[in-house]
């Protein structure tokens, strides 16, 4: 995947500098980022005398047919409108040698650069409303042509133009996207800390996968830190089995603590944001959202639909939602166990939710009264990696390499 780079990064590797040509009329002007793939560079196209973004493939065969896998969904996504559906505009391919070459609009920062410029410490209500809104769209879209991202993730957005009044995003990178008739069980993709509870488990999963990846995306919005960071699978599903359930479970295995922010129960994130930000409309129902959002039972979790319909994204509704009260009496309810800040807050969050229209029943408490038994009884034992696919159809395109492909730990900014 793409990370964050010093703009005079200069890639030896693949022998591209500032000023190299690619292909016949693309002109290196700096390195916007790298990964295993290759590197992302901004280019002049000398023809159109453009600025554009050019992702520059290795030739390694292993590579080569992840882009050819890669072109193939760009190329369906063609029948979607960019601007309309918050997808990055793509411009077509070339070849530079034996490299492929993808052409893509050339847009302002990551969603992560965005939330570091605030210093990490989360967005309002009135900024986050607007992202979130149109991210789902991007989802709700790739939805309606049969598309899995797979890897959504801060690093994956773009904010089309800072400077503008209101902050447009657009999803980016389908390099591991795929058509959900051709997932995979047990196939590792994503990044670890944003990929959800199937799989991670090696079970089967489909585009509800996503919807996980972005109710991560939207708490880290509003707190300015990932919500379950880890190096690797067992961290992440310790944290969420300490966050999203109250059964026990043994197993020796102890995780290193790498959370910034440390919740009891997905409720206590109401609690944090008043006490960081001040009390703001639409807190309570952005919280509701995100446990729908986070339902550990994929058939639980809502859909892009369901959350473009949801109260929070209703100005009017939001501001007739009751804020809690701050001050009531209770346990410790959340700790900040890192940087960028530390601080303590006391108190308890009465229960003012409601059961989704999808049934997951919503806890309203930080209580140790048992829940639901609808949902499911996650467990690390129940992790289960390399699962056959059991006959799950193959895409049209082209054929995907043996085995599953490596997921990566998120980059550390």
């Amino acid at each position: 995947r793409v990370k964050s780079t010093n703009p005079s990064f200069s890639s030896d590797e693949l022998g591209i500098s500032k000023g190299t040509i690619l292909g016949d009329h693309h002109m290196v002007e700096a390195f916007l980022g790298e990964g295993s793939f290759g590197v992302v560079t901004k280019c002049r196209d000398t023809k159109k005398n453009q600025t554009v973004a050019i992702k520059v493939n290795k030739s390694n065969p292993e590579i080569l047919l992840q882009a050819k896998l890669e072109i193939f969904i760009l190329e369906q996504l063609r029948r979607l409108d960019p601007d309309r559906c918050n997808i990055v505009e793509w411009n077509g391919y070339f070849l530079d040698g034996e490299r492929i070459c993808l052409n893509f609009e050339l847009l302002d920062q990551s969603l992560s650069d965005y939330i570091g410029d605030r210093n990490n410490q989360g967005l309002p209500m009135r900024e986050i409303r607007p992202i979130l809104h149109q991210l789902t769209n991007a989802l709700f879209h790739l939805g309606s042509v049969g598309i899995v991202h797979a890897d959504l993730k801060p690093v994956n957005i773009m904010v089309v133009n800072r400077s503008e009044s209101q902050v447009r995003v657009k999803l980016i990178d389908f390099g591991i996207a795929c058509n959900t008739s051709a997932v995979i069980p047990g196939d590792c993709v994503g990044t670890i800390g944003y990929c959800a509870p199937e799989i991670m488990l090696g079970t089967p999963y489909d585009e509800a996968i996503d919807m996980w990846s972005l109710g991560l995306v939207a708490v880290e919005l509003a707190t300015g830190v990932p919500l379950y960071p880890g190096e690797d699978d067992y961290d992440v599903l310790k944290f969420i089995i300490e966050t999203q359930e109250q059964f026990q479970y043994e197993t020796d295995y102890r995780s290193k603590e790498t959370r910034s922010i440390k919740l009891k129960c997905l409720d206590d994130l109401e609690q944090l944001l008043k006490v960081r930000q001040g009390p703001e409309n639409g807190q309570t129902l952005f919280v509701r959202l995100i446990k729908e959002m986070l339902a550990l039972d994929a058939n639980q979790r809502i859909t892009p639909s369901e959350v473009l319909k949801h109260p929070f994204f209703d100005p009017g509704l939001s501001r007739r939602t009751p804020c809690t009260d701050m001050n009531s009496t209770g346990g410790e309810l959340l700790v900040l166990s890192q940087q960028p800040s530390s601080w303590k807050s006391h108190g308890s969050v009465p229960d003012e939710g409601s059961p989704s229209s999808r049934g997951a029943e919503v806890r309203g408490s930080c209580s140790d009264a048992p829940v639901s038994s609808a949902g499911p009884q996650l467990c690390l034992s129940d992790r289960a990696p390399g699962r056959e696919a059991g006959g799950t159809p193959p895409p049209k395109g082209p054929e995907r390499a043996p085995g599953p492909r490596p997921r990566q730990a998120a980059a550390k900014e």
